[in-house]
């Protein structure tokens, strides 16, 4: 192989991940959202939202019941 071509490949290799690597902080730093505007990773996050309410509404009852048990007479 001629050596010429392997540092050909070796720059490429590296320019390719330094690019990628930058997209991918563009993408998940640059189109962060301004005041009074929907971003674009919350579109993705919206679904369990409202799982996540409800979750934490089971743990706090569950919270509840608990300090009653232990306050109730055994």
């Amino acid at each position: 192989m001629h050596p010429e071509k392997v540092w050909i490949v070796i720059v490429l290799l590296v320019v390719i991940l330094v690019f990628s690597n930058l997209a991918m902080f563009a993408l998940v730093r640059g189109w962060s959202p301004r005041k009074g505007e929907k971003g674009f990773l919350q579109d993705f996050t919206q679904p369990w939202k409202a799982q996540d309410e409800q979750l934490k509404e089971l743990s706090q009852r569950v919270k509840e019941l608990d300090a009653g048990d232990k306050t109730g007479p055994t």
